[in-house]
C-alpha cells in the first residue's frame, strides 16, 4: 500500500517534471521565435535606413558630378554594389520574416514591405543603367537635368520613393517596436508559467512529502521504541500489525524476531540456570566430599587411637598376669591354670580384635566374596539356635519366638562361615551394651519369600538420629562410647557388607520400652535342592 502511493507520488513529481520541461521548451522555442522576429525586424530596419543613406550618398555624388563633370566612378560603383547587396539582403529578410509571420497584418506588413522593395529595386536599375550610359549628361539645361536627376531617385512610376522610403522605415520602426513587445510578453508568459508551475510542483511535493513522511513516521517510531524494549531486555515487546501492508509484515516479522529472540533468551536463561544449579551441586558435592574428606581424616585419627587402644588392653592384660604369675614364690598349679586362662581370654581377644583389623584393611570387596551355598531353612535355624547359645549362654537367657511354620520345602543360599561373623557380631554387642542376665529373644518370620530373624535386647538402646549413622565405618553413639570405650565401630560396616553380599539386609533400631532390635532379612527359595549348586 505504501509502495504504492511511493509510486504514484514519484509518477506524479516525474509528470510534473516532465511537464515543466515541456513548458521550459516550449518557452525558449517562443522566445526564440519572437527573438528571430524582432532579430529580422531589426536587421531590416538597419538595411532600410542604409539603404536611403546610400541612396542619399549616391545623390550627392550625382550632383557633384552634374556640376563638375570629373566625379569618381568607382566610389558610385561600390555604392551600387552596396546598394544591391542591401536590397538583396532586404528581399531575403522579408521572405524570412513572411515564413516567421503568424498573424494576418503580419502578412500585410510583409507584402507592403516586398512591394517597397521590388520599386527600389527597379528605381535601382534604371538609375544605375541612366548613370552608367550617362543619359543625363546629354541634358545641356540644368533645370532639365534636376528634373531628371529628381525624377531618377525620387519618382518611379508616379510614386514618391523617398517618401515611400521613409514610410517604410516609419513602418518598419513600428514593427521592431512591435515585435520587441511580443518578445517581451512571451517572456513574462514564461516566467510567469514556469513559476506557476514550480510552485505548483512545490506545493504538490511539499504535500506529499509530508503525507508520505506522516504515514512513514509512525511505523518508524513503533520499530524504533520496539528496537530500544529489546535493548532493555523486554523480549515480550510486541508492535501492533497495522497501517499499510508493508508497515504490517514489517511489524510481523519484528514480533517473529522478538519471539525467537525471547526463546532464545528464555533457553538461555535455563541454561545459565542448570549451569547454576550444576555448579551448586557440584559445589555441594565438593564440600560434602571435603565434609567425608575431614570427617574420614578425623575418624582416621580415632581409628588409630581406638587400634592402639585395643591392642594395649589385650596385651597389657596378658603381659601383667604373666608377671605376675612370675613374681614371688612359685604359685599352686591351679593358680597358674587360672593365670593361663586370663591370660588365653585376653590372647583371644586380641587375635579377634586383630582379625576385625584385618578384614578392615583388606576392603569391602573381600566381605563381597561370599560362597554360597544351598542349605535348607531347618537346617539353617538349627544352626542358627545353636551358634547363638553358643555365644549368648550362659550370660544370657535366649528366648526363641515363631511366627511362621517352616516348612521342609524351603531353602536359603547361605555362607555360613561369614553369615556366622554377621552372628558374632551382634551378639557381641549384645553382650557390651546390654544388661546382664537380661533376655535376650529372637523372632523368626517367614513371609513373601524372605526369612526375617529380629534379635532384641533390653539394652542402652539407639537413639533415632543414631540410627541414620550406625553402619558408618568408626561412628559410634554417645552411649556406646560412654559403655565401651574401646570399640571400633566397624563391626556393624561389615556385618551390613555381608548381608548386601547375600541379597539381604540388616537394620537397627530401638526396642520399646528399653534396648534396641536388630532385623536380618535373607531371600528365601521353595522346591527341590541343587546340592551341586555353587553361587
Amino acid at each position: 500500500m505504501y509502495l504504492r502511493k511511493l509510486a504514484i507520488s514519484l509518477c506524479v513529481l516525474l509528470a510534473i517534471i516532465l511537464l515543466q520541461s515541456a513548458i521550459a521548451f516550449w518557452a525558449h522555442q517562443n522566445s526564440e521565435f519572437h527573438t528571430e522576429r524582432n532579430r529580422v525586424a531589426n536587421q531590416m530596419l538597419s538595411e532600410f535606413v542604409s539603404l536611403r543613406a546610400d541612396k542619399q550618398r549616391l545623390k550627392v555624388w550625382l550632383a557633384e558630378y552634374l556640376i563638375t563633370e570629373d566625379a569618381n566612378t568607382t566610389f558610385r560603383d561600390a555604392l551600387f554594389v552596396r546598394m544591391q547587396q542591401q536590397l538583396t539582403q532586404l528581399d531575403q529578410l522579408a521572405i524570412r520574416d513572411q515564413l516567421l509571420s503568424s498573424y494576418e497584418a503580419d502578412l500585410q506588413h510583409t507584402m507592403q514591405q516586398v512591394k517597397v522593395i521590388s520599386l527600389l529595386q527597379s528605381n535601382l536599375q534604371t538609375l544605375e543603367h541612366a548613370l552608367r550610359t550617362r543619359e543625363i549628361a546629354l541634358y545641356q539645361n540644368d533645370t532639365e537635368r534636376w528634373r531628371v536627376l529628381i525624377s531618377l531617385f525620387d519618382k518611379l512610376q508616379d510614386t514618391d520613393l523617398a517618401e515611400l522610403l521613409q514610410q517604410a522605415i516609419a513602418l518598419q520602426k513600428q514593427r521592431v517596436n512591435s515585435t520587441e513587445q511580443e518578445a517581451l510578453t512571451a517572456v513574462k508568459q514564461v516566467k510567469l508559467t514556469i513559476a506557476l508551475m514550480s510552485l505548483a510542483g512545490l506545493v504538490f511535493a511539499i504535500f506529499i512529502g509530508y503525507h508520505l513522511s506522516k504515514a512513514l513516521s509512525r511505523p518508524l517510531q513503533q520499530l524504533l521504541h520496539g528496537t530500544k524494549q529489546l535493548q532493555q531486555g523486554h523480549f515480550d515487546h510486541r508492535i501492533a500489525e497495522t497501517g499499510p501492508a508493508e508497515f504490517a509484515e514489517l511489524a510481523r516479522q519484528f514480533n517473529l524476531m522478538s519471539g525467537y529472540i525471547a526463546n532464545f533468551a528464555e533457553k538461555e536463561k535455563q541454561s545459565q540456570y542448570a549451569a547454576e544449579q550444576l555448579v551448586q551441586d557440584r559445589t555441594a558435592q565438593l564440600q560434602q566430599a571435603l565434609a567425608q574428606l575431614h570427617q574420614a581424616e578425623y575418624r582416621q585419627k580415632q581409628l588409630l587411637a581406638d587400634i592402639s587402644h585395643e591392642l594395649r588392653t589385650p596385651a597389657t592384660s596378658i603381659q601383667g598376669e604373666a608377671e605376675i604369675s612370675l613374681r614371688g614364690q612359685d604359685k599352686t598349679s591351679s593358680e597358674y591354670k587360672e593365670a593361663f586362662s586370663r591370660i588365653l581370654a585376653a590372647t583371644q581377644q586380641l587375635s579377634r580384635r586383630i582379625d576385625d583389623l584385618l578384614l578392615l584393611a583388606r576392603g569391602e570387596d573381600k566381605l563381597l566374596q561370599v560362597q554360597l551355598q544351598p542349605q535348607p531353612l531347618a537346617m539353617f535355624m538349627q544352626n542358627i539356635r545353636d551358634t547363638l547359645r553358643q555365644q549368648l549362654e550362659p550370660t544370657f537367657k535366649l528366648q526363641w519366638l515363631s511366627h511362621s511354620q517352616i516348612a521342609d520345602e524351603y531353602w536359603l543360599l547361605i555362607d555360613g562361615e561369614k553369615f556366622a561373623s554377621v552372628l558374632r557380631i551382634i551378639t557381641e554387642n549384645a553382650k557390651h551394651y546390654a544388661k546382664h542376665t537380661d533376655v535376650v529373644t529372637l523372632a523368626v518370620k517367614v513371609e513373601d519369600a524372605a526369612l526375617t530373624l529380629e534379635l532384641r535386647d533390653l539394652g542402652i538402646g539407639i537413639s533415632a538420629e543414631d540410627e541414620l549413622r550406625l553402619f558408618e565405618r568408626h561412628y559410634r553413639s554417645n552411649a556406646a562410647r560412654q559403655t565401651r570405650p574401646d570399640g571400633l565401630g566397624i563391626g556393624l560396616c561389615i556385618a551390613k557388607a555381608i548381608m548386601e553380599a547375600h541379597d539381604g539386609a540388616i537394620t537397627l533400631s530401638a526396642n520399646q520400652p528399653t534396648g534396641t532390635r536388630v532385623t536380618l532379612t535373607l531371600p528365601l527359595f521353595s522346591g527341590v535342592i541343587d546340592e551341586s549348586t555353587h553361587y
